[in-house]
This record gives C-alpha cells, structure tokens and sequence, in this order.
C-alpha cells in the first residue's frame, strides 16, 4: 500500500495558483515515444528531451506538432496510449509528453529517456502546468530495472520521489506501469517508489496475467489487453484515464475510491482484490 504523504510548501503554493473553470474537462498526461497526428488528436504536445531532436532542433518544444512522430520504428507506442486513453474515457483533455528520441537510423532509441533525469523533468512539467491544464493523472509506461543489491529492491532517487510528491500534493496520481518480466517480486522502477501508483495487468477474463510484473509495492491491477496493445503499459494509460473519469477532487479520496471498488482477480496460485474494472 502506497503513502499518501503532505508537504505544506506545496500546498500552500497550490493555493495560489490559478482557479480552474468548473466546465474545464479533466486531464491527463501522458509521458511516452511520440503521437501520430495523422491517426490522433490530443490537447496539448510537449517535448522534453536529453537530446535537441524536437521538431524545433532544440530539447524542449511545446504546441502543435511538438511531440509528433510516424507511428513506426517504435514511436507507435505513443499513438496506441492515446488510443486506449480516449477509449476509457473520451470525455477528458489529453497532454502528451514526448521524450524520446532517435537513434541513428531512425528507430527509437529506447535507452535515451533516463528515468532519473528525462522523466523527472516530465513530472516536474506537470507540476508547473497542474493548474493551466486541470491535470489530475499522470501515466508513464516507463521502467528501469536496475535494483538496488542491499536493502529494499527499489533504487529511490530523491530527484524524482520529490516530483511525484509534489504532484500527489496538488492531488496529481503518478502512475507507473509495474513491466512485463514475469517477475512476481519486484515491479519496475520508479513504479515501485512508494508514493507512486503502481498498475499490474489482468487479461480480459479477469486473469492475473502471467507476463505481468507484481509484488507488495503494486497497488492496482487493470485490464492489460485493450485493442492491438497488451501489457501493464496499456493497464497503466487506462488506470490513469479512468482515475480523471472518477477523479473525487483530490488525491487521497480517488484512491481509496479505486480501493472500494477494487474486485478480485487470480491466476495460478495467487489472487489479489486490486483489479479495477476500467470499462465499467
């Protein structure tokens, strides 16, 4: 179970920022490859990366076009989070962050976006943007697995831990995917942080999926299989879609919200009351 902490700077800063219109929609963001424009529309592009390889030859870029790449040579994983986030809740704004970039010959160069310092960045982007953009989730299907070898698994960096209590401060769920290695023990990180949501996959008959990554920092399950895409990534995107749907108004009672509605889900010798029904 994941600490829902106060830090009273941050809420006394977020109590002077600016009001958002009640008839404002909800949103998200999502921290991924890039988005096809040609195949989806989102609200607002950003681009945030180590490299100058956005669109304006620079590492940061917002506006339209700012987070746009064909959906192939591995960018296609954008296209397809924004694909199941719209199919979970299409009555909600979209933010999307690219942060990746290209490798030489045109493929996504996976190992570019650094959890530590790109992600971090992306998270702290939402900090200063919460309020602009009404911005109550964030997804990122990012993971590393480079665990600590002493003590508890998780290679906290405090860079990023504070990023993500900042944002549950202004009622901001960051929701991490837990991966796909099989491995029932630990989850990736910074899933695994304890002030992050963690999200592990059931399959479409309400199966604990076998490929999915779980362990005690896990909170939630969601349904890993929606459309072309399967994996705790697609779980992740659509936990974070369907939280903006079911958003109470602050942090800690849309999680304890998702835990009453929460039902059971098994697979071979496991069961968890964590699975919630994102398409209901």
């Amino acid at each position: 179970m994941k600490k829902i902490v106060g830090l009273l700077l941050v809420i006394f800063t977020a109590a002077f920022l600016p009001a958002v219109s009640a008839n404002e929609k909800q949103a998200i963001a999502i921290i991924d490859t890039a988005i096809d424009t040609a195949q989806v529309n989102v609200f607002h592009e950003v681009c945030l990366m180590e490299e100058k390889q956005c669109p304006n030859k620079q590492s940061y870029m917002e506006g339209p076009g700012s987070a746009h790449m064909p959906a192939s040579r591995g960018f296609e994983h954008g296209t397809q989070m924004v694909q199941i986030a719209q199919q979970v809740n299409p009555n909600m704004n979209i933010v999307f962050i690219r942060i990746y970039p290209q490798d030489r010959r045109g493929n996504i160069a996976k190992n570019a976006a650094n959890v530590n310092s790109t992600v971090r960045q992306a998270l702290e982007w939402v900090v200063n943007n919460k309020a602009k953009f009404n911005i109550v989730a964030v997804s990122a299907s990012v993971g590393e697995t480079k665990f600590s070898r002493r003590g508890h698994y998780c290679p906290v960096n405090s860079g990023i831990r504070n990023a993500i209590v900042s944002l549950q401060n202004l009622g901001v769920a960051s929701i991490f995917a837990a991966g796909n290695r099989y491995d029932y023990a630990r989850v990736d990180y910074p899933s695994c942080i304890a002030e992050a949501i963690s999200v592990s996959s059931v399959g479409v008959r309400g199966n604990v999926e076998r490929y999915s990554n779980r362990s005690a920092e896990t909170d939630f399950f969601a349904l890993g299989t929606i459309g072309s895409s399967t994996g705790t990534s697609a779980a992740t995107v659509a936990l974070a879609s369907y939280w903006a749907k079911n958003y109470k108004g602050n942090f800690s009672d849309t999680y304890n919200y998702f835990k009453s509605i929460a039902k059971s889900a098994s697979t071979e010798g496991f069961t968890t009351n964590l699975f919630v029904d994102v398409l209901n």
